[in-house]
């Protein structure tokens, strides 16, 4: 069985063809990539092209612009198998191809690299010359993998409330609640309401969302206080009379919880691209995973 380049396992675990024909899955690969970078360009693999010549060209990946007002070719080689260097002669032959299509821009991938000469020559026709391989943990180095978040979170705890009233509005309150069973705290559950007009609330609820809401100052032993004033409300237990206060007070203790986070992403860097831009591209799994190609015009989805 001949050889394999490990980009036709790579084109493999993402997509399946028939196709025997050595590079053929490199180059579906680099239009896959290339779709990936601007979606809404249109991005064919194995366009036929007749150039000014009459003589028609088979192009490996082609990308359309704006509505074919720019056009891209690519030449793709996948040297894997042999580690050879792309050289002057394939640049040079390939440059007769973009002259006489009058391509726009034109592009030659490979994953190994150019001769000195092949990039000489390349730079001086203004052909780009790209390196699209597979990752590696070096092109991970001074990337973020991980980011850590460290959540501080404040909250209230150890309340203590002071209810300032008359004499005999705090005689009342004590003998109401009494009266339905109340010693010591107020809780969620004991029939305390604060009531003002038509409203009526559970004093404990009242409280704990009074102190959640309303700015606290903090006082000089490090604890911190609310204060609720009237403002038209009154005391009552049950159904029983309505009992003026001049002051509540709440004080407690702030506590903080903290929390850290690591935050990995689940993507696999499969793909590195380099040459077409100011710095390298990461191409991850699911940029290829989530690729199509139209069978019938070759177009990539």
């Amino acid at each position: 069985m001949a050889q394999r380049s490990k980009y036709d396992e790579l084109h493999d675990r993402y997509h399946a063809i028939l196709s025997t024909k050595a590079g053929t899955r490199y180059e579906m690969l680099a239009a896959m990539v290339f779709k990936s970078l601007e979606d809404k360009n249109t991005v064919i693999h194995h366009l036929q092209l007749t150039g000014d010549s009459d003589v028609p060209h088979q192009i490996d990946v082609s990308i359309e612009k704006n509505g074919k007002a720019w056009r891209v070719i690519i030449e793709c080689k996948d040297f894997d198998i042999s580690g050879d260097k792309v050289g002057l002669d394939i640049v040079r032959n390939f440059r007769s191809v973009v002259e006489d299509t009058n391509a726009d821009e034109a592009i030659i991938v490979t994953c190994t690299g150019y001769t000195r000469d092949a990039q000489k020559y390349a730079k001086a026709k203004n052909i780009k010359l790209a390196v699209l391989r597979g990752a590696e943990e070096r092109d991970m180095e001074g990337r973020i993998k991980t980011v850590v978040v460290n959540l501080h979170i404040q909250s209230a705890k150890n309340h203590s409330m002071t209810m300032n009233m008359s004499e005999a509005n705090r005689d009342l309150f004590a003998a109401e609640c009494l009266r339905v069973g109340i010693t010591g705290g107020i809780h969620i559950m004991h029939p305390v309401f604060l009531v003002r007009g038509a409203e009526r609330h559970q004093f404990t609820s009242f409280m704990s969302d009074k102190v959640n809401s309303s700015p606290a100052q903090k006082l000089p032993s490090g604890l911190y206080e609310v204060r609720t004033l009237p403002d038209g409300w009154s005391l009552q237990v049950e159904s029983g009379p309505l009992i003026q206060f001049d002051l509540i007070s709440t004080t407690y203790e702030m506590g903080v919880q903290t929390i850290e986070l690591n935050i990995t992403s689940d993507r696999i860097a499969e793909m590195i691209l380099a040459g077409v831009g100011d710095h390298d591209i990461l191409i991850f799994d699911d940029q290829l995973q989530q690729r199509k190609i139209d069978a019938e015009t070759g177009e990539i989805l």
